[in-house]
């Protein structure tokens, strides 16, 4: 310190000044080195990013980082074609196929090799993606000779079952999520799994679309990926004859179906209709002309299989509905949730198995001798049926089941010991994920998160258990239920729905789902070229997508946006109420019920009553426009008498209530009578006042 201080006191104010810089320069040399040690990458770590792999979704500068890797191992990477252009499916030629391939070679070559190329593990990399390339060349050209012939579409792109491991040496379904809502895979040496059908399906019932609309979105479910459409129509075909009772009054013409049918035709798409034979036959059941063939007479869903009348029925649902879809490969005749079976006298003395593998062949036999059709069956009722009773009665000759979960964890449902006995039973199977109608009965808008999350699960499955079947899947209905059943109330409607089958119809198309197809998903929903568009999904803070489809211009986008107006109104609504009837102190129920309150506070709390009133007026308005564009006016009235009157209802009420109140002007001595239900609980108003008057005392006359 005393040297310190002799030097700068001997010093002159401007040679001061000049070391004053001079140790200014240091101190910033000192923290720029600081934070160069911090922050710079070693020197054997190389700083040019590398391609990422299509099964992960890290980023290519975190994926190291957050996954360790064995350094003697060579990742196997596939690149899929995506992004700008359209994705691989079965309109896509042979040559276009060839191009997606040299695209990939091209991509590993440049960016799989490791940055030292000199060295003797690098040399051995390069030998074992050379190695990859001329067997992807050898499977181009079994594609090009007939290989994926399976799918029975010219052209179709099928990923050769030969290529997958086992499912235990890459940890199928095992998976989390990033920080952006990506689902993230770990290092795996499996192929993406693109299915060879991938099936949109439409329920109809109680709620028809327009057929204006749905002729408008055949064409965009083809640039997706989609390859085929189920259709269920329940109450909304036209049926005639003995079945004119049946048919909803607002139910398709047989002219508007042939027009859909012939535009799913023209745009490549295979319609295979649904009929239900079995369960689920509440549409008819419910009418008194056809109650007789109920299981149990209370209970509309199930007919009796061992009434003849029962089987008189089922043939004539089938005629009438191949009648309007002639040439149809494909017929699916439902049989799932039979929930009633075996309890009317007939069928009681029957083994439960056997009254439901009867029933499901004679139907099959029908629709395969008369209409040369294959027909499918959810599979849900064959869990746990032995294996051995479906090969007595030959069902794999009969039909193919469609296994069906729409939970996130697909194994949790249908066990690997489920997989392997209908292996040994079906020589094909059919998979069924869901875009919407499936995580709550009273919902508006799909969780796309949690049907995302489904749908790559089913991936994994299907990519583990297709080796247990000698003709592997057919394909992946992505089903959109629009009821739970016919009794139920509308739950997502379609249009609400069409990012969420967006984002899955995309993923299933490509066999992954990250930022290397974004530009595919904004463009399929007709989404401005804004910075808000040029980042990437956040499905754990959006996961209805809300904030980032809202300002998009998608076929049924003033629905969607509706839903989230909906949504917004309906907790702004919630939340006024609340702090109305149960924080404050003046509008309450039992102040309500007895007309009894303070105009003065009255008027403080209802300062905010016009304006929701308003708001949710407006919202009924701008839902109906919206929804007038796909419904008629019945399914128009159901959605708003679901949705909004109950909000306006009970606005209208409080203020009713609240008027009441104020109009008072003279108001009794407490106490209020009681309420009169409560003497079921021993609580009755006095007889008389008992001994409260010997209470005064001699001060004054005052209460002690």
């Amino acid at each position: 310190m005393e040297v310190l201080k002799a030097w700068f006191g001997r010093a002159g104010v401007g040679a001061w000044r000049a070391r004053r810089q001079w140790v200014w320069i240091v101190c910033f040399v000192v923290v720029v080195g600081v934070v160069y040690l911090q922050y710079a990458p070693p020197l054997e770590q190389p700083t040019a990013p590398r391609h990422r792999n299509l099964n992960t979704l890290y980023s290519p500068h975190d994926r190291d980082s957050q996954q360790p890797s064995d350094k003697t191992h060579v990742q196997h990477v596939k690149f899929v074609q995506g992004g700008d252009n359209q994705h691989i499916g079965q309109q896509v030629s042979q040559q276009n196929h060839h191009d997606a391939w040299s695209q990939s070679d091209n991509d590993i070559k440049e960016g799989a090799v490791p940055s030292d190329p000199g060295g003797e593990k690098h040399r051995a990399a390069i030998e074992l993606l050379q190695q990859r390339a001329a067997q992807r060349k050898t499977q181009e050209d079994q594609v090009a000779a007939g290989v994926g012939a399976g799918s029975g579409v010219v052209g179709a792109v099928m990923l050769p079952q030969a290529d997958l491991a086992p499912a235990n040496s890459w940890g199928a379904g095992q998976y989390s999520y990033n920080p952006y809502g990506e689902p993230v895979y770990g290092r795996t040496n499996r192929p993406n799994y693109i299915p060879a059908h991938r099936v949109v399906h439409f329920d109809l019932k109680g709620a028809p679309p327009k057929i204006s609309a749905l002729m408008q979105l055949i064409p965009w479910l083809a640039r997706q990926g989609a390859t085929a459409i189920l259709l269920e129509y329940e109450d909304m075909f036209p049926w005639h004859g003995r079945l004119g009772q049946i048919a909803a009054k607002n139910h398709y013409s047989r002219k508007q179906i042939a027009s859909l049918v012939a535009t799913c035709r023209s745009h490549g798409l295979e319609v295979i209709p649904l009929v239900q034979t079995f369960g689920h036959l509440e549409f008819a059941l419910k009418h008194e002309r056809w109650s007789h063939l109920r299981e149990v007479p209370e209970l509309p869903q199930a007919l009796c299989p061992s009434l003849n009348e029962s089987m008189t029925l089922v043939r004539a649902l089938i005629d009438q509905t191949m009648a309007v879809h002639p040439g149809a490969r494909y017929l699916h005749i439902g049989c799932d949730e039979v929930y009633q079976i075996g309890e009317c006298e007939r069928c009681r003395l029957l083994v439960r198995e056997t009254i439901f593998l009867q029933h499901v062949e004679a139907v099959a036999r029908y629709v395969r001798q008369k209409y040369a059709a294959i027909p499918i069956i959810w599979d849900d009722m064959l869990r746990h049926v032995s294996e051995t009773a479906m090969q007595e009665m030959h069902l794999g000759q009969l039909v193919e089941p469609m296994v069906w979960v729409y939970a996130e964890d697909v194994y949790r449902f249908v066990q690997p010991s489920v997989w392997t006995k209908f292996g040994q039973v079906f020589s094909h199977v059919w998979a069924a994920s869901a875009f919407k109608g499936a995580f709550g009965e009273q919902l508006t808008v799909p969780n796309v998160r949690r049907h995302l999350d489904n749908n790559l699960n089913w991936l994994d499955v299907m990519a583990s258990e297709a080796s247990k079947f000698t003709g592997g899947f057919r394909g992946l209905v992505l089903t959109g239920w629009q009821r739970y059943d016919h009794f139920a109330i509308l739950c997502e409607l379609l249009p609400s729905s069409l990012p969420s089958l967006a984002v899955t119809l995309i993923a299933t198309s490509h066999g992954f789902f990250n930022a290397t197809v974004q530009n595919q998903l904004y463009q399929s929903l007709n989404c401005m070229q804004t910075p808000k568009y040029q980042t990437w999904l956040n499905l754990d803070a959006d996961p209805y997508l809300w904030d980032k489809f809202s300002w998009c211009f998608f076929p049924g986008a003033q629905v969607f946006k509706a839903t989230a107006r909906l949504d917004a109104t309906r907790r702004d609504v919630d939340t006024y109420l609340d702090r109305i009837s149960h924080t404050r102190g003046w509008i309450t129920e039992y102040n309500r019920r007895h007309n009894f309150s303070s105009p003065m506070r009255i008027d403080e709390d209802l300062e905010e009553l016009p304006a929701r009133l308003h708001a949710v007026t407006l919202l009924a308005k701008s839902a109906r426009e919206a929804l007038s564009e796909w419904y008629d006016d019945w399914t128009v009235g159901e959605w708003l008498e679901l949705h909004v009157w109950p909000l306006l209802h009970r606005l209208q009420t409080l203020q009713r209530d609240a008027e009441s109140m104020k109009a008072v002007r003279h108001w009794p001595a407490r106490p209020l009578p009681i309420l009169p239900e409560l003497a079921a609980f021993g609580v009755s108003e006095p007889t008389q006042n008992g001994g409260q008057d010997s209470q005064d005392t001699d001060n004054g006359g005052r209460r002690t």
